[in-house]
């Protein structure tokens, strides 16, 4: 697949935007505020911003998985050399790698298996669950952060998270969709493993069965 001239001035645009969104606008945010909502700010402004326009602007998924993987290498190389971005990366919590890896890896694993979802009804398949990962779970620790005032998976959380991922489901996918945004939210909840990992990924291996056999 070739990419195009548009795709990569597109590419180096977004790529541009995560940086200040990254570098200088996160750190506005978190003197107002603290490392926990500043990134779940960046989950949002940088992640979701670029999920929800990528499928518009970009001929194939290619220009942003590369993006994704080069992000990744950024993070990690700041924390090997423990020059950590501390204004939200913390050196207990590596979610940002995490997140950065799967936004990349839910769009490999959906083009290797239907090479033409670009351009099929397909297409919101993997970019719903990134919506879930950049918005949903980005709602969810801010109400969480001001309503506990700690990290703390609590109730009222989950509501955030239920109330935008279901609705935006079924807008796109109808009940399948609708289901997924449920796991998502359940998921999302569960210990031991990292949420930029399970949320992403276990309501992307749903949506695709469900998409591809039950409602397309």
């Amino acid at each position: 697949m070739i990419i195009t001239y548009s795709d990569v001035v597109w590419g180096l645009i977004l790529v541009a935007w995560v940086a200040f969104v990254t570098l200088y606008l996160s750190k506005l945010i978190n003197k107002y505020t603290n490392t926990y909502v500043t990134r779940k700010a960046i989950h949002i402004l940088g992640g979701g911003v670029v999920a929800v326009v990528s499928q518009f602007l970009f001929s194939s998924p290619l220009v942003p998985i590369i993006a994704s993987y080069a992000i990744m290498i950024y993070l990690i190389v700041h924390r090997t050399r423990q020059k950590m971005l501390n204004w939200f990366q913390d050196e207990g919590d590596r979610g940002e790698v995490y997140f950065s890896f799967s936004f990349g890896t839910v769009l490999l694993i959906m083009w290797l298996i239907e090479p033409t979802f670009w351009s099929s009804p397909l297409k919101f398949v993997p970019f719903l669950p990134l919506y879930y990962m950049s918005f949903g779970d980005g709602i969810t620790g801010i109400i969480r952060n001001y309503v506990y005032r700690r990290r703390f998976k609590g109730f009222w959380g989950s509501v955030g998270m239920f109330l935008f991922c279901v609705p935006l489901g079924y807008l796109i996918y109808g009940i399948p969709g609708m289901i997924s945004g449920v796991i998502a939210t359940i998921v999302e909840t569960l210990p031991y493993i990292d949420d930029n990992i399970s949320v992403p990924f276990i309501s992307f291996i749903f949506l695709y069965i469900a998409v591809k056999f039950l409602y397309i």
